[in-house]
């Protein structure tokens, strides 16, 4: 944040909602007292996964965790809202509950206001963002529009009605979502077992140089790169030792490291293929040793050559919503941990639920990196449809081969480079990956724009959301009736009962 943004936020004044005359603009402390939690808050590391006492907190999970500690417990309050004073999040709550220790905010409107009108209105609030600093002095400075007491029932009534309409509309689109997944997982599936060409392979039968025979042609060439790579490194050498040794010696090659055979007994447990097709490991398709990225402090980044992170990529692609982050790095660090388009990236430290997602690089137009929680795998060119590959690890068989030997640490989960290259992948005669490809290709962009689609129609159900509490709190969702009492009535009424129940009470005479 910038110093004259700092300023900007740290001199934030709300703006004055216009609303209809009958209306108030109380402030922010005539409607909503702000209830004491000292002593009661549960930090986080008490919390528990089960118990009898719901741990309310600032995070975007409605209950936090649960305590059995009922002297923490707040009881009887009613309907009070959280506030989030890091977060900006608003929780309604309307049962006995413990407050969690961390910027908890616990807000108890007037008895003569609707608590539900105060937490929408509430939620309409634009307060600026602090990062992690706290915003109850945003909120404090706010003033919430009072309608009269019938007319807020009438507003609660009305946004609930139309919200219920849309979670209705959200409830059905997300189903269409998750069914449009399942269909797409479908289309992987039967790619990989052979169904989505059974029909060409008959029509090709004895035509077609078989798995194993492709397999023995990849061995050979990647003997052969190795050889000519090892033969270009004694030249090197060569030409190092007659400059006197000067400068870096060369850096011998490595051969690319052969993984486990697959022995008799597990193949007798590996899902049927076809006669043509084979099981192999899948480190014998790479011409390098796969390799791990790089690590930079945060300090590195802003400025310098892109670099591809853990949410850069999902599905088999590089998702690039907003351009990839710039990272500033050496000569030898570019050179060491440059990636180019066709490399096979997966995600090797994660939460297990995003753990050995991967993504074929394309489009890249200028030099790029890859961090340290990526892999990096060089697929033999020529030999093996790279699409075939990528695909196959996108789809669920795919992934849970690459995570079936993960190591599990407390939230994460990794896998290395062994478990990269011994994890198994259907292998189908050449010309038929390409076949595969291209029909996967056409299936899943179709449901690639439907769930795109979806996805619009999910952003413009939060906008109307956004609509519906905005004219509702400027007074043009429902119909003012002239009988209700005004609201500055009502807010007299509020101050005159605040002013009396704080003045001190008067001694008897002796």
């Amino acid at each position: 944040m910038t110093k004259e943004t700092k300023n900007n936020v740290e001199n934030w004044m709300p703006l004055t909602p216009e609303v209809p005359d009958h209306w108030a603009l109380p402030d922010f402390n005539d409607l909503i007292e702000n209830i004491s939690t000292n002593g009661i808050k549960i930090p986080q590391k008490a919390y528990l996964s089960d118990g009898k006492f719901p741990v309310i907190d600032q995070g975007q999970d409605f209950i936090g965790g649960y305590t059995n500690d009922e002297d923490k417990v707040i009881k009887g309050l009613g309907k009070t809202i959280i506030f989030g004073d890091h977060t900006r999040c608003f929780k309604l709550v309307d049962f006995d509950f413990t407050p969690g220790a961390d910027g908890v905010k616990i807000l108890k409107p007037n008895h003569h206001i609707d608590a539900k009108y105060i937490f929408y209105a509430l939620k309409t609030l634009q307060l600026p963002n602090r990062g992690y600093s706290r915003h109850y002095s945003f909120l404090n400075k706010s003033k919430i529009p009072l309608p009269p007491t019938n007319e807020q029932k009438r507003i609660v009534a009305k946004i609930e009605e139309l919200f219920s309409e849309l979670d209705k509309g959200i409830e059905s689109l997300k189903t269409a979502r998750e069914q449009l997944k399942i269909y797409r997982q479908a289309v992987l599936k039967h790619a990989f077992e052979g169904k989505l060409t059974a029909d060409w392979r008959e029509e090709n039968k004895d035509k077609l140089e078989t798995a194993h025979e492709l397999l023995e042609r990849i061995k050979q060439e990647r003997e052969a790169t190795y050889e000519q790579q090892f033969e270009e490194w004694k030249a090197a050498v060569k030409t190092w030792e007659q400059n006197t040794k000067g400068g870096k010696k060369p850096t011998k090659p490595k051969a690319v490291k052969v993984p486990n055979p697959i022995n008799l007994k597990d193949e007798d447990k590996l899902p049927a293929l076809p006669s043509s097709w084979s099981w192999v490991r899948l480190g014998l398709l790479f011409s390098t040793s796969p390799q791990n990225g790089i690590y930079k402090p945060a300090d590195d980044y802003g400025s310098g050559a892109q670099i591809i992170r853990i949410d850069d990529f999902y599905d088999g692609a590089l998702i690039r919503k907003a351009g990839f982050k710039r990272l500033r790095l050496s000569d030898d660090e570019m050179q060491n941990y440059q990636i180019n388009n066709l490399d096979l990236l997966i995600n090797r430290v994660n939460s297990i639920e995003y753990l050995g997602k991967c993504a074929l690089v394309d489009g890249l137009i200028e030099n790029t990196v890859f961090e340290s929680n990526i892999m990096k795998c060089s697929i033999v060119d020529g030999l093996i449809s790279k699409d075939f590959v990528a695909a196959y690890l996108a789809s669920h068989q795919g992934r849970n081969r690459l995570c079936e030997n993960a190591k599990h640490a407390v939230n994460q989960a990794s896998i290395n480079q062994s478990d990269v290259g011994n994890a198994l992948c259907p292998l189908a005669p050449l010309e038929e990956q390409y076949i595969i490809e291209k029909l996967i290709e056409q299936s899943l962009s179709q449901f690639d724009v439907l769930i795109n689609e979806v996805g619009v129609q999910l952003q413009k159900t939060e906008a109307l959301r956004q609509s519906i509490l905005k004219q509702a709190f400027s007074g043009k969702l429902v119909a003012q009736d002239p009988n209700d009492e005004p609201a500055s009535v009502l807010l007299e009424r509020i101050k005159t009962e605040k002013e009396a129940s704080t003045k001190p009470k008067k001694r008897n005479a002796a």
